[in-house]
C-alpha cells in the first residue's frame, strides 16, 4: 500500500475498537486469498480503482502437476464491461477457461445478468481455488434479495479455498450477507445519509463520529475496516505509480487491439 505509517481510529476509551494508535505498514491486516472484501464509495471516489490493484495483488497462478504446484485463479466479473485489463476474457459461465489462463475477465449477458453470475459463482465453487471480483454488485444483490450462487460463496467459499470482493456504491441497498461475512471492508466517501448511516452502525460508530472522520480523509483516501481485529485504519489514496499501472494496462490492451 505504500510506506508510511497508518492511523487507526476509536469511538472512545471504551470502544471495542483500537483506539488512536500507530500502525507500521508491516502490522496491517493480512488479506487471505478466500477472504470477503467489500468495499464501498460513491462513484469516482477510488473504489474500483482499490479494487483493481486488490485484485491484480492476488497470486495467480496455471497448475504445475510436474512441480506439485497447485493452481490458483482470479477472475473479475465485469458487469458493465467497463474494466480494462489484459486478463482473459469469457461469456459463458459455463465455460470458464481455466486451463487457458489463471487471470480472468467475465462478462455476463445483461439480459440474463442474474443467472449468469449464480452460475458462475457455482461452476467457481466446484472448481475452487479463485478470487473473484464482483464489480457493481448491487446489480445482482438488494436489502432483500441475493444472487443464490453469489450467497453460497459468501457463506461456503472458505472451505473451497475462494476468496470474494463486492464493489458497490450503494450500501443501504445490498443484502445483509455482503456485510456480515467480509473480513474486511474498504469504504471511501459516500454521499446519501442512508449508505453512511448503515456503514457507521456496522462498525460501531454514530453517524456524527463517521462523518466527522470521513470529512477529515484527504481526496481518494478511505478507511480500512479489520473486522476479525475490531479495529479501523485510515488509508492514503492509492500512490499514482500504482494508478498509473492500472491505466497502462487498459492503454496497452487497446493499443493491441487496434
Amino acid at each position: 500500500m505504500g510506506p508510511g505509517l497508518f492511523r487507526t481510529l476509536g469511538l472512545d476509551a471504551d470502544s471495542d475498537l483500537c483506539y488512536d494508535a500507530h500502525v507500521p505498514e508491516d502490522r496491517l491486516p493480512i488479506i487471505r486469498r478466500n477472504d470477503r472484501l467489500a468495499i464501498f464509495g460513491t462513484t469516482g471516489s477510488g473504489k474500483s480503482v482499490l479494487a483493481h490493484y486488490l485484485w491484480r495483488t492476488i497470486p495467480n497462478r496455471l497448475p504445475d502437476p510436474d512441480n506439485e504446484i497447485v493452481g490458483f485463479w482470479r477472475i473479475c466479473i465485469d458487469v458493465t464491461d467497463s474494466v480494462w485489463d489484459d486478463a482473459l476474457t469469457f461469456y459463458d459461465p459455463l465455460q470458464i477457461p481455466w486451463e487457458d489462463a489463471s487471470s480472468l475477465r467475465f462478462v455476463p449477458d445483461i439480459d440474463t445478468l442474474e443467472d449468469d453470475i449464480s452460475t458462475l459463482y457455482n461452476q467457481v465453487m466446484i472448481h475452487g481455488y479463485c478470487f473473484i471480483w464482483l464489480d457493481e454488485a448491487n446489480e445482482v444483490t438488494s436489502a432483500h434479495h441475493i444472487a443464490p450462487g453469489f450467497r453460497k460463496t459468501l457463506l461456503q467459499g472458505r472451505k473451497a479455498q475462494v476468496g470474494n470482493a463486492s464493489v458497490t456504491p450503494r450500501p443501504v441497498d445490498i443484502n445483509k450477507s455482503i456485510l456480515t461475512q467480509s473480513e474486511h471492508q474498504f469504504i471511501f466517501q459516500l454521499i446519501d445519509e442512508g449508505d453512511r448511516r448503515r456503514i457507521a452502525s456496522n462498525i460501531g460508530m454514530t453517524l456524527q463520529r463517521f462523518d466527522e472522520v470521513m470529512s477529515k480523509l484527504p481526496g481518494h483516501s478511505y478507511l480500512w475496516f479489520s473486522v476479525r481485529e475490531r479495529t479501523l485504519y485510515t488509508m492514503p489514496a492509492l500512490p499514482k505509480e500504482v494508478v498509473d499501472f492500472l491505466d497502462g494496462v487498459g492503454v496497452n490492451l487497446a493499443e493491441s487491439a487496434s
